[in-house]
């Protein structure tokens, strides 16, 4: 027999897998090894300080030992990360927050960009159906479409893989896990807001094939009824993924054609996001608009998009570092075994300049 704080060292790994897969987080009290084991104390000790250098579990003064999570087989432990993008807008930040996370947490991860294409997406979960990663935190291509690669999901479930959806999710894949905006919540701020600052002819601009656009126009139109402002359908402009592609090449035309015949009645806006707020900004003064006088300007994100021109732009945050690592933390309880709920992250008002003063 090997050295028996090892041989009950092992014992223990098989019983913290079984723990993970019952969703089981505390190991019997060290005296109940001991007898389980028939070995001293000392011997437990050992073997619980040699699992707890591996990372598979921390000790707490007065509490006892629990899992953290990570299997026994190292190559068990990877996290895929599905993300629309690695390198603009708020992805680098929020990627930086899931992996400090996990890292931390004691797993690795891969990223695979999805550049929010069906295509692309089922090309990289059918490579992950070859070796499937313990969990997957997934932004949804297109989601307010129908998806044609639920079955690759539903696969990768099968084979014990843990989805947990990032931003939004698909409603076809029922009882999904997620990690979301409080999408419809934070326009209603927004209107809100402007309405305070005595708007009454709000308009709006969202993405029509994402159910972040979708959400937040419903708590737009929901809050324009409830405060009594007349909702107009021709004061409302709809963009797509592709036209957000064309932004990444400056290409505005679909902006400039909102302003032009979309907006012309309001005295403010609902922006999307900050990046649509920015280039609508830039083509708005090319028009003429004095801003805020003409025209306010309110989105969601509070990126660094809304505080480059010298006009800032009111716009919506969360938490420094809340969603990224709510995610992560969503995907470490359930690759525990643990209990985890969709949650709705809410917003936060930052108020800059695009707002201006109250309207007389």
């Amino acid at each position: 027999m090997p050295i028996k704080y090892k041989w009950v060292a092992q014992n223990i790994r098989d019983l913290i897998e079984k723990n993970i897969k019952g969703g089981i987080e505390k190991l019997p009290t060290e005296e109940a090894l001991c007898t389980a084991y028939n070995v001293s104390r000392q011997t437990v000790r050992q073997a619980l300080s040699l699992l707890e250098e591996q990372g598979l579990i921390t000790r707490r003064q007065g509490s006892g030992s629990f899992v953290t999570g990570i299997l026994p087989d190292p190559g068990k432990n990877t996290v895929g990360i599905l993300i629309s993008d690695d390198q603009n807008y708020l992805y680098p930040r929020l990627l930086n927050d899931m992996q400090t996370e996990l890292t931390r947490a004691g797993f690795t991860h891969k990223i695979y960009v999805t550049k929010n294409r069906f295509h692309t997406e089922r090309r990289i979960l059918t490579e992950l159906l070859y070796s499937p990663p313990r969990g997957i935190i997934a932004e949804g291509c297109k989601s307010a479409l129908p998806n044609p690669n639920l079955d690759l999901y539903r696969r990768l479930i099968k084979k014990k893989s843990s989805i947990v959806f990032l931003h939004n999710y698909y409603p076809g894949l029922g009882g999904s896990l997620y990690v979301k905006d409080d999408n419809a919540g934070g326009s209603a701020m927004l209107v809100r807001h402007l309405a305070e600052l005595g708007h009454m002819s709000i308009g709006g601009i969202f993405k029509s094939d994402d159910l972040q656009g979708i959400e937040r126009f419903q708590g737009f139109a929901e809050a324009m009824c409830s405060l009594g402002l007349e909702l107009c359908d021709e004061q409302i402009g709809w963009f797509d993924s592709r036209d957000q592609d064309a932004l990444f090449r400056r290409d505005t035309r679909f902006l400039r054609r909102i302003a032009e015949e979309t907006i012309t009645a309001c005295t403010a806006v609902v922006c999307y996001n900050d990046m649509i707020a920015y280039y609508l900004t830039e083509e708005l003064k090319r028009a003429g608009y004095r801003l805020p006088e003409d025209l306010a300007v309110v989105s969601f994100d509070n990126t660094y998009l809304s505080s480059l021109e010298e006009l800032t732009v009111t716009t919506l945050s969360h938490k420094p570092h809340e969603m990224g690592a709510l995610a992560a933390h969503t995907m470490i309880q359930t690759l525990k075994g643990l209990p985890a709920a969709p949650q709705e992250v809410p917003w936060k008002l930052n108020r800059k300049e695009s707002t201006g003063e109250m309207i007389r």
